[in-house]
């Protein structure tokens, strides 16, 4: 048998193991061990005692969740994709200061964890990481002698992976072990986790949980959940030792079981289709509200235009907090048509040139409005000759921040504001289609005779939160395909908290109201990252090049990236262009590891990463400085060659390489005070 078969029916073991919950693992079976020895399960001391808690993983001691994310979290379920369904129970989430007891609903509708999740356990004292895969090694997490490992178990192969220590973490017995994973993971598969022959950073053997160390004896326990659980873990155990590890070294072991995308894209896919009929062809329709000329009395913008146009609503409200409306078996239900906001600007170059420029969508950043942005769009406008439209990213827009504040101490808030991004996509789709159709040769749009606004082919340009979730925009509608992505990135929960946008909610997540024990607050957020794959680029990502059903259309994209930024940091850059399999311009200042190099020009997506000299920012997920940490995220916008890149792209679609020699610029030399 060779070992992709073996794999395969380990897997298969594994996964009826799960359909058969509630049947106690055969204790009586012998265990060869390392030495050729073997070990009658339960035949000597007696039961190891393991501390036992319903709705909790059980295998580590150290916190309910660990090691993250588990099967044991899952039930079987032959009615969906993957054969399991998440089941967090009442008490599974950690309780807040002033929430005792906290349930989001809406994870126990997925078919499995999130392909963007974070990897997590904890041992009793912290260990040495030399030699181990970092950001800068990768590479060496495939090496066969690697003390971690992330198998893929549906076809036998090692994931390239890095681990970090927890740089925030309070307690050196608990301190969590991050294992980071490059991109999306594959859909409905199953991953074998393991951390083997560890030390921690006195020279000392790291101890496995008592639990695990019954496993690796053969010994039996005292709780039905690990025995019923042991079968997945010595089959994992097996896989290992295929692959030369021995049993006696492994400090963790666990599996779990990825998501289907049907699973995930169920909402998405139900609204748009819904959408896409009640929208037609052209659109439902829209109001002017205002028509102000030379916005900005700085010449640049001809007109601003604000208004409201007319969008399929799937939410119980407009006003946050607010959660989709749902049938009796979960599926989205339309609720009404409500009136969006809008706002367009329309260059002065235009006027003045009395001729028809493209439309192109604008994404506006974390808190921002689309209202708010046409106070900073006047200089693009006039260099690309274009006309910008917006609204809000619900969500993530500033009528979201009490609700984000309220997450901080109850989480089941984040699934409010995780189902409005999911409607944010609907509104932006509709807006589109109202611009290319019913509303594309409104009044305001004229001068002399000519309407300035080509609405023909419409594109998209976002800036920082604009730029992650543009990709998310855009293959959603189908009346849009390419997109030009400021410093963004993807997988929300890998990041967060090494932007400083993150130190907006950072002091009252921890405040003793909250959550002030560190593991809980590092778990929360790998919770919530189920929530935002509904939405988060990373789960549209790998669709780009090909599509996906009728859910997801081809698109393409430039992603500009600035080394060092502060409020999205490069590694979710990088996770981005891994997951959608894009190149990256030869000349950039960063090459990462995973993505493919390529010369300029060209046609379709890239990556490319600028260099303008500032402060590294911290590599660990410890908190970066605020200060002048904004300046490599926020002074790149203006760099007259990078922007000659994105303009040429968003007209032609085109990667042209304008860097000399590697992409660098130099902010002060380009704006003297």
């Amino acid at each position: 048998m060779n070992k992709t078969a073996h794999s395969k029916i380990l897997a298969l073991l594994m996964a009826m193991g799960m359909l058969l919950s509630g049947c106690i693992f055969d204790t009586a079976e012998e265990i060869t061990v390392d030495g050729g020895d073997t070990l009658e399960p339960g035949v000597g001391v007696g039961p190891v005692e393991v501390v036992t808690t319903d709705g909790c993983e059980n295998m580590n001691p150290l916190h309910c969740m660990l090691p993250f994310p588990s099967n044991a979290f899952l039930t079987a379920d032959n009615s969906t994709t993957t054969g399991y369904k998440v089941n967090y129970a009442s008490n599974t989430l950690p309780s807040s200061g002033t929430t005792s007891n906290v349930e989001i609903v809406a994870l126990n509708r997925f078919d499995g964890f999130s392909p963007s999740t974070q990897l997590m356990t904890a041992f009793t004292t912290v260990p040495n990481l030399t030699g181990i895969a970092n950001q800068h090694s990768i590479a060496s997490s495939l090496s066969t002698e690697h003390a971690t490992i992330l198998l893929n178990l549906n076809n036998g192969e090692r994931v390239a992976h890095w681990i970090e220590v927890d740089d925030r973490a309070t307690n050196p017995s608990a301190t969590i072990v991050f294992m980071r994973t490059l991109g999306a993971l594959d859909y409905d598969t199953t991953y074998g986790v393991a951390f083997i022959g560890l030390s921690d950073l006195s020279g000392d053997p790291i101890s496995p949980s008592d639990a695990m160390q019954a496993i690796i004896d053969g010994e039996e326990t005292t709780s039905a959940d690990i025995e019923t659980r042991r079968g997945e873990i010595e089959s994992l155990i097996g896989e290992l030792e295929l692959l030369d590890y021995k049993r006696n070294d492994v400090k963790a072991a666990w599996v779990f079981h990825t998501a289907s995308s049907q699973s995930i894209l169920s909402d998405i896919s139900t609204m748009r289709s819904d959408a896409l009929t009640r929208l037609g062809e052209d659109g439902i329709g829209c109001t002017v509200t205002s028509s102000e000329d030379n916005y900005g009395d700085d010449d640049k913008l001809y007109r601003r235009i604000r208004g409201t146009f007319t969008a399929p609503q799937y939410l119980e409200s407009q006003n946050p907090p607010a959660l989709i409306v749902r049938g009796s078996d979960g599926t989205p239900q339309y609720v009404e048509d409500s009136e969006i906001p809008f706002t367009m600007v329309i260059p002065q170059v235009l006027a003045d040139l009395n001729e028809s420029g493209p439309l192109v969508v604008f994404g506006h950043g974390f808190l921002g409005t689309g209202e708010g942005s046409s106070d900073y769009l006047g200089g693009w406008a006039e260099e690309y000759k274009v006309s910008f439209v917006a609204t809000d990213l619900y969500g993530w827009s500033t009528s979201d921040f009490d609700t984000l504040g309220h997450g901080m101490i109850d989480p089941s808030y984040f699934q409010h504001q995780a189902e409005r991004i999911e409607q944010a996509l609907i509104n932006k789709m509709a807006m589109i289609r109202t611009f290319k159709g019913v509303c594309s040769d409104i009044d305001e749009m004229y001068s002399d005779g000519t309407n300035l606004v080509n609405s023909t082919d419409v594109h998209y340009m976002g800036y920082s939160l604009g730029g992650i979730y543009g990709a998310s925009v855009v293959a959603v509608s189908p009346d849009i395909d390419r997109a030009a992505l400021w410093v963004g990135g993807s997988g929300f929960s890998t990041f967060v908290e090494r932007s400083t946008n993150f130190a907006t909610f950072a002091d009252l997540f921890s405040h003793s109201a909250a959550y002030p024990d560190r593991n809980d607050r590092a778990l929360l957020l790998g919770v919530m990252q189920q929530m935002w794959d509904c939405s988060d680029p990373e789960t549209f990502l790998s669709f780009a090049n090909d599509g996906y059903d009728s859910i997801v259309e081809p698109f393409s994209f430039l992603s500009i990236i600035s080394v060092n930024d502060a409020q999205v940091p490069g590694i979710s850059s990088d996770r981005a262009a891994r997951t959608a399999g894009i190149p990256v311009l030869d000349s950039s200042a960063r090459l990462p590891y995973g993505v493919t190099q390529q010369a300029g020009p060209i046609s379709g997506s890239a990556i490319v990463y600028w260099d303008g000299g500032y402060d590294a920012m911290p590599e660990s997920n410890s908190p970066p400085p605020v200060g002048d940490a904004g300046k490599a995220h926020n002074e790149i916008g203006v760099i007259e060659d990078v922007n000659e890149m994105v303009k040429e792209f968003l007209h032609t679609g085109i990667v042209i390489d304008t860097c000399d020699v590697t992409c660098t610029f130099d902010y002060s030399a380009e704006n003297p005070e």
